[in-house]
């Protein structure tokens, strides 16, 4: 969606914007209802990942998604920002866009993994990984590779004479 051959200005985004804030808001509100109905059948760390999630939500929307609306309005106006910018042009926008979108899509994502364990009653769902990743790798990899590497101060030290 982020890349399109076709130039769009203020207009266009404003309505793009529109239709993504709504579907990453009725998800967000969806599980926030799943959370206030629980009855605590929910285990601490699906509750923490929808957290975790909404959160990121009510970050996008405050942050990001709010300067970029601004900006949209900022060019279909033909004003100044509120910060006394220039108006923005429409290249101006996509670029944004295309720095912005990502992070909705990654949310939505994120979403579709909570929408997958919720069909399986919240079983965790291997995911695939980056092994460059430290933070997201198999701990069984963590495991081998303390095997692998030397082992200190269990060496004689050298007697050389």
């Amino acid at each position: 969606m982020s890349s399109s051959v076709v130039a769009r200005n203020g207009q266009a985004f404003l309505a793009v914007l529109d239709n993504e804030e709504k579907t990453i808001k009725s998800k967000a509100d969806g599980y926030n209802k799943l959370l206030q109905t629980d009855d605590n059948r929910l285990n601490e760390d699906v509750r923490c990942d929808i957290n975790a999630v909404i959160g990121e939500v009510n970050l996008l929307l405050r942050g990001k998604l709010k300067q970029f609306r601004g900006l949209c309005q900022a060019n279909v106006s033909k004003s100044t920002t509120s910060a006394g910018e220039p108006t923005p042009l429409d290249s101006d926008l996509e670029g944004f866009w295309d720095i912005t979108y990502p992070l909705i899509d990654k949310v939505k994502v994120k979403f579709t993994k909570l929408d997958d364990r919720k069909a399986m009653q919240w079983a965790s769902i291997e995911d695939e990984y980056d092994p460059n990743d430290v933070n997201n790798r198999p701990r069984i990899i963590d495991e081998r590779l303390k095997q692998l590497q030397p082992h200190q101060n269990k060496s004689k030290p050298s007697t050389t004479k």
